[in-house]
């Protein structure tokens, strides 16, 4: 029986799975989401690839060498307010950390909102008042014991928030990183007293600097806790009922799989899982393609996101945000906004808008004609002839043009005084302007130049839009990949087995030093990396990993002394000497001034290396994708014209179905490729051509 390799990705509107076959050939399968009951989604896909092969779904189950999986289910839970109810104690006087948030009023809006004085508020606390209790206990800085833990009052709080209606517990103490024996013992407090009630420890999620985010972060863990593990065993016993034998593997946000153990501890780490497994399959591609700076776009039905690949690695952020709430948890760096195939199109004071409102998988964009009566940017393509309504799901979901039409009309292009086609190809530039937007706050707000990268398309709806942002930003190379649709759930199929073990331990150099090599020991620096390494080590080995073929990243969190501006700074492989101290500050430096500017560098002030991080890794098995091959497509047959609305006038567009797609296929001016889960737009203005893996390279028309 030959092994098989599956992953499941399940988004706001559509849940995707790929299969990769053990000679490395995908196939792919896409099915409506099911936001009662995530489980169903993932089932529905299985059963199409069970038609697909001819056989039951248990024998392709019974076939899994692996089953790894991402879910928005945290994000949602998060956006939507449907976490459990979490009882947070703090050390007595520390009641109102999340009250405060540092101060700041601008925490998670964009530009725009923090120039309107009525968005400048703060953002609901992840934990209410009420749900708070202090208890009198205090470590200082360094570790030491100042007030013992008052246990009696520990033990009451406890009770007190039980009967308030805590459904898990949260506990983050002041400097508990430092010494964590009072946050332990709490813990064995709620054991006692609240038997079964989950208990999530800052000293054990989070053992780092910064009392706002690491308490955010663990109450938000704590939060998600039951969520999570309610969806994935649901799925978990759904997979083995219908034939699943080993455990499925999870996508954290940091760009590897980890086992359903590890993530009922860290629920939180899953919140980018779906739209990190997406950047993970670029980064992957980029190896195959010999790309290594990648701007990775995911359209979907509900929303936009961009990712960075930097000299072939993910890029990496220091937090995660999830609305405007900032967690302290490491992610592959993912900007999102709302503008998705889905998104809702209205008009306000004579003026047209698009999202961040959703007509999501129910009931959906009016043209699918279940219940959905306003106008999303799926029927605005639908108008304008990008989509065919036959082709949609691969002919599983007929599209309703005319329903498309009516909301368009009704809601758009009356009150606006426009025809039909106008006010769609109005719709159409607004979200691809707002796309364009999103990915030069990616590049060049963060000194990256667009066009030094390849941009790689894919989600269900970017395939039809890239080549109209992509053009914007002049990108040498736009790529929608022959996964496009089912682009996340393929990087998660091709993810690698990840440990993160960080801790706050800093090493600080004086004012006006000179020599950092003498202030900054460089056997403290090695010590820390190798207890950290140890930990991941020990995760990765309980998870089944090979071990001789682990490998370790390492990465400082540093700033200068008296600032607030922290960067991750890589650190290479070996122990680090004298010379390798020197190395690390020079980086941070030139890193420092290409953020904010040359001469910006603080360095009177002295460097503080605040927090300590490994990535362990073990790569898992699987394929290489397989070539095409000279005899996919016939580059002729399968081939139509349609007329497509772009520019203000209808033009005459060549289509090209999947039946015709094989390496060599050129298409030059205005053209369209159906696939069967979605749809690639060349521009008039463009050329493409068809590359051995099925991926489709679009560029700018040469002149002739």
């Amino acid at each position: 029986m030959t092994p098989l390799f599956v992953a499941s990705d399940i988004g706001g509107t559509f849940t995707d799975t790929v299969m990769i076959e053990s000679d490395g050939s995908i196939r792919r399968y896409k099915a409506a989401t099911v936001p009662d009951d995530p489980a169903a989604g993932v089932l529905a896909t299985l059963e199409l690839a069970a038609q697909d092969a001819g056989a039951p779904v248990g024998d392709l189950l019974r076939r899994a060498a692996r089953f790894a999986h991402g879910t928005t289910v945290a994000t949602n839970a998060m956006l939507e307010r449907t976490t459990a109810r979490v009882g947070l104690i703090q050390t007595r006087g520390f009641g109102d950390t999340l009250a405060i948030m540092r101060g700041f009023k601008s925490l998670g809006l964009d530009e725009d909102a923090i120039k309107n004085f009525r968005s400048m508020v703060k953002q609901d606390r992840v934990v209410s008042k009420p749900m708070i209790r202090e208890v009198s206990e205090r470590v200082d800085y360094r570790g030491r014991v100042v007030q013992p833990l008052d246990e009696d009052g520990a033990r009451a709080a406890v009770r007190e928030l039980a009967d308030a209606g805590a459904e898990v517990i949260a506990v983050s103490l002041l400097w508990a990183f430092k010494n964590p024996a009072h946050e332990r013992r709490i813990g064995e407090l709620v054991a006692e007293e609240l038997p079964g009630v989950p208990c999530t420890l800052s000293s054990e999620l989070l053992p780092r600097l910064g009392e706002y985010q690491r308490t955010v972060t663990v109450a938000v863990n704590a939060s998600l806790r039951p969520v999570l593990r309610r969806a994935v065993r649901s799925l978990e016993t759904t997979l083995r009922d219908h034939g699943l034998a080993g455990e499925p593997l999870l996508m954290q946000s940091n760009g590897g799989l980890a086992r359903v153990a590890e993530i009922d501890r860290e629920a939180a780490s899953t919140i980018m899982s779906g739209p990190v497994g997406g950047i993970v399959a670029c980064q992957h591609l980029g190896e195959l393609r010999g790309n290594e700076n990648i701007i990775a776009t995911d359209m979907g039905g509900t929303s936009f996101e961009v990712g960075l690949v930097l000299d072939g690695a993910a890029h990496i952020a220091n937090s995660t945000w999830v609305g405007r709430h900032e967690l302290a948890l490491p992610s592959v760096s993912v900007r999102t906004v709302g503008a998705g195939s889905g998104s809702i199109a209205s008009v306000a004071h004579g003026l047209l808008s698009v999202g961040p409102q959703s007509a999501g998988a129910v009931p959906g964009p009016a043209c699918y004609a279940r219940g959905g009566a306003l106008p999303t940017v799926a029927d605005a393509d639908l108008v304008l002839g990008y989509i065919n309504p036959e082709n949609f799901l691969a002919g599983r979901l007929a599209l309703d043009v005319e329903a498309a039409r009516e909301a368009i009309a009704v809601h758009v292009a009356r009150p606006l005084g426009l025809e039909v086609e106008a006010a769609a190809e109005g719709i159409k530039t607004i979200i691809d302007a707002r796309m364009a937007d999103l990915i030069r706050t990616a590049t060049i707000e963060q000194g990256y130049d667009p066009t030094d990268f390849v941009l790689y398309a894919y989600g269900g709806a970017g395939p039809s839009h890239a080549f109209s942002y992509g053009a914007e930003l002049a990108t040498a190379e736009i790529v929608v990949p022959l996964t496009a649709a089912v682009h996340s759930a393929f990087g998660i199929a091709v993810c690698d087995l990840t440990a993160a073990e960080e801790v706050s331990d800093p090493l600080i150099s004086p004012p006006g030093t000179e020599d950092y090599a003498t202030a900054l020991s460089a056997a403290e620096i090695n010590a820390r990396f190798a207890r950290l390494a140890e930990r991941a080590q020990a995760r990765l080995r309980e998870a089944g990993g090979e071990m001789e073929r682990v490998g370790m990243a390492r990465f400082v969190e540093m700033r200068f002394r008296f600032q607030i501006h922290v960067l991750s700074v890589p650190v290479p492989d070996g122990p680090v000497d004298d010379d390798g101290v020197r190395a690390l500050v020079g980086r941070f430096i030139e890193s420092y001034e290409a953020r904010f500017g040359e001469g910006s560098a603080f360095q009177a002030a002295g460097v503080e290396l605040t927090t300590f991080r490994v990535v362990a890794t073990v790569p898992t098995e699987r394929p290489r994708p397989r070539p095409l091959g000279a005899g996919s497509g016939d580059g002729g047959g399968g081939e139509s014209r349609r007329r497509v609305f772009q520019d203000g006038e209808w033009h005459d567009a060549r289509v090209v179905t999947h039946a015709a797609l094989g390496p060599g296929l050129e298409l030059a001016g205005l053209s369209i490729i159906e696939m069967p889960d979605t749809t690639v737009v060349v521009g008039r203005e463009q050329s493409a051509v068809v590359d051995d893996y099925g991926d489709v390279v679009i560029t700018p028309r040469r002149a002739a």
